[in-house]
């Protein structure tokens, strides 16, 4: 039986956040340090990027964010030309309607709502979270997400706005909120199983 909303809430507390966000870092941090090695590399070179006012993925930094999201798609990420990847996430970057960000990234080979939410989480990291099926489950063991879940872009608009209300209830930021959820699920969770409707989601990326 899954806890009501107002319980979740009380679960999903600051501390629970920072001890699982700890717990990300210590495990899978440690465990696949060239993961933690693309976040430092890639965020502060586009950070680099908005202050020139040019701000823009180039091929070989969009490959490196995609597979972090996701391998298995690496030959539909590198058969999309440079230019094409300069021209679009240029214009998703400057878009200002959220789903028009994702919908323009979602144009590139390979590029689901996971991989378009994680691109759009190192351009904006304040902004925008990483959806990813783990961080779903917890929610959804939690009682605060209760809708099926397709990975559309509606999903995206729904879960964007939901993890902007937690962090900023916390004060926490959108990736440590984003680690504790993908680290609770993956110790486990609240019952040491995966929401049945979630089970064959995981790795989703188009």
């Amino acid at each position: 039986m899954m806890p009501s909303a107002a319980k979740g809430r009380e679960v999903l507390s600051r501390e629970f956040v920072r001890g699982w966000a700890d717990k990300y870092d210590a495990d899978y941090v440690k465990k696949y340090p060239e993961y933690a090695e693309v976040e430092r590399r890639v965020k502060p070179w586009l950070e680099t990027r908005f202050r020139k006012g040019r701000p823009y993925l180039d091929k070989r930094h969009f490959v490196d964010i995609a597979t972090w999201k996701s391998q298995r798609p690496l030959r539909r990420y590198e058969s999309n030309d440079d230019d094409l990847v300069q021209e679009v996430t240029t214009f998703a970057f400057a878009a200002r309607q959220d789903d028009l960000k994702l919908r323009l990234l979602m144009l590139l080979d390979g590029v689901g709502v996971p991989v378009a939410s994680t691109i759009l989480h190192f351009a904006f990291p304040d902004e925008y979270p990483i959806m990813d099926v783990r961080a779903v489950t917890t929610l959804t063991q939690l009682g605060l997400w209760t809708r099926p879940v397709q990975f559309s872009v509606a999903d995206w608009q729904v879960y964007t706005h939901l993890m902007r209300d937690h962090a900023k209830r916390l004060d926490v930021t959108l990736r440590e909120l984003d680690k504790a959820l993908w680290a609770f699920d993956k110790h486990g969770g609240a019952d040491g199983a995966k929401a049945p409707s979630l089970l064959e989601a995981d790795g989703v990326t188009d």
